[in-house]
């Protein structure tokens, strides 16, 4: 029987006490804390990979909304830009269609300077409404697509894949 002091005696009660961790508590807890940690390293290789996703996707963004704007501005004439490819030469004719031309040479270089892999831009438009000349009565409505098309990068969690953007858009002269 181990001795005891006068506190314990006048108490009642024989105390005991543990000094440290065991082995095995100390070994539990490391597996705990290293499973929470290979979870931690996994959501941040996957939330990098959003992230460049993400960027990419405001990318493409910016670039539709930069011809988007450009036919707006130039709404009178919106059929000149049907056909409109960053990956060919530009369509329109340099002396009937002069404004659009000079969309599609500043359109294609915004596009090749993207830093888009692979990156294409497509244009196309067509007439909602009957022609005007045909009948007066009518919005001259047209719809413009605007699609983009960009691989994605190989990351260590991701491979490459091609992803397609489509903006559409309703436009009428004044």
């Amino acid at each position: 029987m181990r001795p005891t002091t006068p506190s314990q005696r006048l108490s009642g009660q024989v105390q005991t006490s543990q000094q440290g961790f065991t082995l095995l508590e100390t070994m539990v807890a490391a597996g705990v804390l290293s499973v929470g940690l290979l979870g931690l390293a996994g959501l941040s290789g996957m939330s990098l990979g959003k992230n460049v996703d993400a960027n990419d996707m405001t990318r493409v963004t910016n670039i539709a909304a930069d011809m988007a704007e450009r036919i707006q501005s130039n709404r009178q004439r919106v059929l000149d830009y049907h056909n409109t490819n960053t990956a060919a030469a530009c369509p329109q004719n340099v002396s009937t269609q002069r404004m659009a031309l000079g969309d599609c040479t500043q359109w294609q270089a915004l596009v090749s300077n993207s830093d888009l892999a692979g990156a294409n831009g497509v244009v196309t438009a067509t007439r909602l409404d009957p022609d005007p000349t045909a009948n007066p009565v009518t919005m001259n409505r047209f719809l413009v697509t605007i699609t983009i098309n960009w691989q994605t990068r190989r990351t260590d969690v991701s491979t490459a894949r091609t992803k397609t953007a489509v903006f559409t858009n309703i436009v009428a002269p004044e």
